[in-house]
């Protein structure tokens, strides 16, 4: 076979294969289709493909096939990030904000702290965990970061996939991922900076020219796309061609900068114009989500390693979903009981929140160009993510007992 061949057999294996499996099997009522995509990833990937058929995954997925899964992988990923930014701006000034502001502000914490003693316990225990460029404090922190994240676009698909999406339970957890979502790009934005230099003067120089792209977006791109929006309603294909050329744009910047391209793509979606914000997402998400984050997911899918003779990175996975799930809970219930929610919607709103999917595995593929966590870290961080997003929706229902609306 030659290689337009091969592409359209992976294309076929990665798009397709998750989705017809997710509808086919009825998995649909059960799990988002992001965590089928996910596992997909992984079953294609060296640790079960690899293991079952070795000359088959080579001829498909060997290092002379992937060279041209690359730009689609970086593309998938930005304009995904693009869309997470949109939400943000479609969500608007949150109702009921101080308690969204105490449980987002408890849903981040709580796990967020749990996962940095967590991490920095496995250093102590001779864990081969961290990567090359991780000092003990950033590596905690890598691990708080990971253990905290809750993904707000499929929080939106698991709520619509159980019809909640317009309940006040609903509500409450779309904005108090946005929030969390917010300060999960903030920490993980502030950690690479520090990576970005080797010494403080290093560091300084990627701080700058980060405050220069950010000065740029928001304050002159930002007001400049309103007013042109304001000024004009753009056709369908003009307003998505000036949408993608902003995406590829700050990306570009955001590497330039020393951010990462997920970075610029995430800033992309914030300085979009609030007015304009579903129309784009409604034309660029079915496309990005079914076929383009596929190819993502493949990667990370490459890129893990389980093995059962070595299961270090079990051993990860186990940790990290338990710390994961008892501090989201405990972060989620404690505040949302204080402001006056009952037992049984407070704990189903922590469930709800361990919604990792996506955003997760942005996080540690970020973290793991950065060289912050190790090949094994990210094996077992990625199936913390994957078993979380999965149980999210079946311990919502268990903990709720028919009060969620």
């Amino acid at each position: 076979m030659n290689a337009v061949n091969i592409f359209f057999l992976q294309a076929m294996l990665v798009v397709a294969l998750p989705y017809l499996l997710w509808r086919g099997a009825g998995l649909q009522s059960v799990f988002p289709l992001v965590g089928i995509q996910v596992l997909a990833g992984i079953l294609l990937g060296p640790s079960v493909f690899g293991q079952l058929a070795p000359q088959g995954w080579t001829a498909l997925f060997g290092p002379d096939h992937l060279p041209m899964l690359s730009g689609l992988q970086w593309l998938a990923v930005t304009l995904f990030c693009f869309l997470t930014g949109l939400h943000l701006r479609e969500g608007g000034v949150p109702a009921q904000w101080r308690a969204t502001l105490q449980i987002s502000l408890g849903s981040i914490a709580v796990p967020f702290a749990l996962g940095a003693v967590a991490g920095w316990w496995m250093l102590s225990a001779g864990w081969p965990v961290a990567g090359e460029r991780a000092d003990p404090y950033w590596f905690a922190c890598a691990i708080g970061i990971s253990t905290a994240v809750t993904a707000l676009p499929v929080l939106g698909a698991v709520l619509r996939e159980m019809r909640l999406t317009g309940t006040n339970i609903g509500q409450l957890a779309l904005r108090c991922a946005a929030v969390n979502d917010g300060w999960v790009w903030l920490f993980l934005t502030l950690l690479l900076l520090q990576q970005g230099g080797q010494d403080g003067t290093g560091a300084l120089a990627v701080a700058a020219r980060a405050g220069a792209y950010l000065a740029l977006m928001f304050g002159v791109v930002r007001p400049a796309l309103a007013w042109l929006l304001r000024r004009r309603a753009p056709e369908t294909e003009l307003l998505l061609a000036i949408a993608l050329f902003l995406v590829l744009a700050s990306a570009f910047l955001g590497e330039l900068a020393g951010l990462h391209h997920v970075m610029g793509g995430f800033v992309a979606g914030l300085v979009w114009p609030s007015q304009a914000a579903q129309r784009v997402r409604q034309q660029l998400e079915p496309m990005t989500v079914v076929v383009l984050l596929p190819f993502f997911f493949l990667a990370a899918g490459l890129r893990t390693e389980i093995s059962l003779q070595e299961p270090m990175a079990l051993w990860i996975a186990a940790l990290s979903l338990a710390v994961a799930i008892a501090g989201k809970m405990a972060g989620v219930a404690l505040p949302a009981l204080r402001a006056g929610m009952g037992w049984h919607q407070s704990l189903a709103l922590g469930a709800l929140l361990q919604t990792k999917g996506l955003v997760e595995l942005v996080v540690l593929t970020v973290l793991l160009d950065a060289r912050i966590i190790s090949t094994t870290a990210f094996s077992g961080l990625l199936l913390m993510a994957l078993a979380s997003t999965l149980l999210a929706r079946p311990l919502t229902l268990l903990v709720a007992r028919g009060r969620l609306h």
